[in-house]
């Protein structure tokens, strides 16, 4: 319903099934009917919804294009292609949609996993109402629609979809297609663009489609074309005057000729005009074929395609070092790949044997003396460095949101007992909902990095009960996974050791002082982390990707109440490393659905209680609190002087901290009191703490003659205090 709900919020609905010869469709305006339907007709079908709102009272099976009443999508579909590896090829194309969006378009509103491929769509701001389909404007405003969905096919290299009547794939159905799966929303940020945002691109089979094909231009005056001389000469003759033997084939010199006129930027009808005129002897090998203009039309397209490949040259026809095509060019005709990595921030490469996969600096000296060597140009290194690296940022990805868009949900739940199943935890449901919770969560931060996320889990049990190794597990890679959390380091070193991890490991809990708590409570509060990094010249804020768990061998390791709602302990009694290997693929992926759905990352409140008993459980008592327990119960109404408080648990004058002060007060308010002030029947009121009635009777403690605490009696004072 979810799916249906985002395309249309009102309605209508209009749900189909493919079936034998066609579709079988039906509108509804009942929300929980179109969703029934659906799902009765998947039982057998694949079920699409229409993209666009129909005009009102269409029942048909399916929409025409008259039927189309608005538009407030645009969309794209993008299928892996032919012969790939599925699964890499769905990680490429969820990439495309997310982190390495073509140059110009804008992150998509919603991203649609059909099974196989992925849908992206847009959300208009001001949808594209359709006129009449007699009216002179209808035409205009289908052209609107379509020609961006072109634009939009032509960025990402799709499949033709972009006809405006077009259905999709109802998400929360199955793909009953052999090795599909289940459709599913995989990100919905209702973003909305203005229709001007997309470039149109025209229908090339209408009248303003394409340019025809060139004409030769008859004639050419070669000495007048803008080519090196060298070109020139080859053009006229044929061959290199020179060198005849240059190239082993005619063919090979003709391509070279043309590629040169390309570059030189000759216009397509030029060109052709060189190599069809019969006086010219690099002519020779095209009118040796049966069709010679077709063939050069081909290898004119054939040099504009390659000429993407080929460096921009001097007068000589050498290539310019000072060029950041030249750069671009070269590492990619080395064999080549560089990325960039979102996840752990740094630049990769990849095809360069004996160097990688981090773009460090010997990789990027190999490069640089390779480019010289291999293409007699030797851009300055800084200049060279500069370029590879943008080169390498400008095809980023992210290896954990391309690892969780490559899974497919089987459908059983795991997330809510994982902690059961594979730790020995308690079945309860705060165990439940806090294991759920903290792998939505790490889905979270990698789909939407600094989201607030300032909980943690905190595992429990014996030494050699594989906490760190279970941790490690799910942590799907090595690299991905760290037991260092640098608490008292500055926010640099943080950065360091924070990138590129998922799963982050707390270490030994026990024994943590208060300072410590503290710092651990600061460091989990951050979603960010702001420094300047070495080597950078401009500070960076780095939004925060990890979750962090804590484990500990012992039971009492809290040490005030004011900040442990942070905290969710659960017990376990050793992790099952087989079955967490066996199932830690489905855990993400059901963990990836529940995201998409955006299912919630704080605990729900009726589950408060539940977790402030466990918190309160493992809370190491303070001195302070035992003490006054012992000298003043849980119960009985009074009110007792500051000072006597501080006597009463031995803190003199001159010796109080910060500390003491907030361990007191917390004693105090576990105890059942109040700190307010009275006058105990002075003029100026004083501080001190009160339980129960307001005109309760003063407590007394008495003291021996060595200071030592002998009891507490409540006096019997009944005069009523105004305060």
């Amino acid at each position: 319903m979810s799916a249906l709900r985002m395309l249309h919020p009102e309605g209508p609905w209009h749900v189909c099934a493919k079936v034998p010869g066609g579709f079988r469709g039906a509108a509804h305006r009942d929300l929980d009917d179109a969703a029934d339907w659906a799902m009765a007709q998947n039982r057998s079908h694949d079920t699409y919804v229409s993209i666009a709102a129909l005009r009102p009272g269409f029942a048909g099976d399916k929409a025409k294009k008259p039927d189309v009443a608005a538009v407030s999508w645009l969309w794209v579909d993008v299928d892996p292609r032919a012969g790939e590896d599925v699964a890499r090829e769905r990680a490429r194309i969820l990439g495309m949609l997310t982190d390495r969006l073509p140059k110009g378009v804008p992150p998509p509103s919603a991203v649609v996993d059909s099974g196989r491929g992925f849908w992206g769509l847009w959300r208009l701001a001001e949808p594209v109402v359709m006129p009449d389909p007699g009216s002179p404007d209808w035409d205009a405003a289908r052209a609107a629609v379509e020609d961006r969905n072109r634009g939009l096919e032509l960025a990402f290299g799709a499949d033709a979809c972009h006809n405006f009547e077009r259905v999709m794939r109802l998400p929360g159905t199955v793909n009953r297609k052999p090795g599909a799966g289940p459709a599913r929303i995989v990100a919905h940020t209702g973003a909305a663009f203005a229709l001007g945002d997309f470039p149109a691109v025209p229908d090339p089979k209408g009248a303003t489609a394409e340019r025809p094909a060139a004409v030769p231009v008859a004639g050419v005056d070669v000495a007048a074309l803008p080519v090196p001389d060298a070109l020139r000469a080859l053009i006229v003759n044929g061959c290199d005057p020179d060198e005849p033997h240059r190239w082993p084939s005619r063919s090979e010199a003709l391509f070279h000729a043309v590629c040169g006129m390309v570059r030189a930027g000759c216009d397509d009808g030029v060109i052709l005009g060189v190599i069809l005129d019969p006086d010219l002897g690099i002519s020779g090998h095209v009118l040796a074929q049966k069709r010679p203009e077709a063939y050069a039309q081909r290898q004119v397209a054939r040099a504009r395609a390659e000429a993407d490949d080929a460096f921009d040259c001097d007068k000589e026809g050498r290539p310019l070092a000072t060029s950041q095509r030249n750069i671009r060019v070269a590492v990619r005709r080395l064999g080549v790949t560089l990325r960039h990595d979102l996840f752990a921030g740094r630049d990769m490469v990849e095809g360069l044997d004996g160097f990688g996969p981090a773009l460090d600096d010997p990789t990027i000296n190999r490069l640089w003396l390779m480019v010289d060597e291999r293409f007699q140009f030797r851009p300055s290194r800084d200049f060279f460095l500069t370029v590879v690296a943008d080169a390498a940022r400008l095809n980023a990805y992210h290896p954990v949101a391309e690892y969780l868009a490559a899974l497919r949900w089987d459908g059983v739940p795991r997330i809510g007992r994982w902690l059961a199943a594979y730790g020995g935890a308690e079945d309860t449901p705060y165990t439940r909902a806090v294991g759920e919770l903290v792998l939505v969560a790490a889905v979270r931060r990698v789909r939407r990095p600094g989201v607030k996320f300032d909980e943690m889990l905190v595992l429990e049990s014996p030494q050699g009960t594989n906490k760190s190794t279970a941790l490690k597990l799910l942590a799907t890679r090595d690299a991905w996974f760290t037991d260092d959390l640098p608490l008292n380091a500055e926010t640099k070193r943080v950065i360091e050791a924070l990138s590129g991890k998922w799963i982050v490991e707390a270490g030994e809990l026990k024994g943590l002082k208060k300072g410590g708590a503290d710092h651990l409570k600061g460091f989990l509060s951050r979603t960010h982390d702001k420094a300047r990094l070495a080597y950078d010249r401009l500070e960076r804020e780095v939004p925060r990707q990890c979750i962090i768990i804590g484990t500990t061998n012992d039971s009492r390791y809290l040490r005030d109440t004011t900040g442990n709602r942070r905290f969710w302990p659960v017990t376990v009694s050793g992790f099952d490393l087989d079955a967490i290997r066996r199932d830690r693929d489905q855990l993400w992926a059901e963990a990836a659905a529940r995201e998409a759905e955006g299912a919630a990352i704080r605990l729900d409140p009726a589950l408060w209680a539940d977790a402030a008993a466990e918190q309160d459980a493992r809370r190491v008592e303070d001195p302070y609190f035992e003490t006054l327990l012992g000298a003043l119960g849980e119960a009985g109404d009074g009110k007792l002087r500051a000072e006597d408080a501080w006597r009463i648990v031995g803190r003199p004058r001159g010796m109080r901290t910060q500390d003491d002060n907030e361990r007191l007060g917390d004693a105090m308010r576990r105890l059942g009191f109040e700190r307010k002030q009275r006058r105990f029947g002075l003029p100026h009121p004083e501080w001190c703490y009160v339980r129960g009635d307001k005109y309760g009777p003063r407590l007394v403690p008495e003291f021996g003659p060595d200071g030592e605490l002998l009891g507490v009696h409540a006096e019997g004072d009944t005069v009523r205090d105004p305060f």
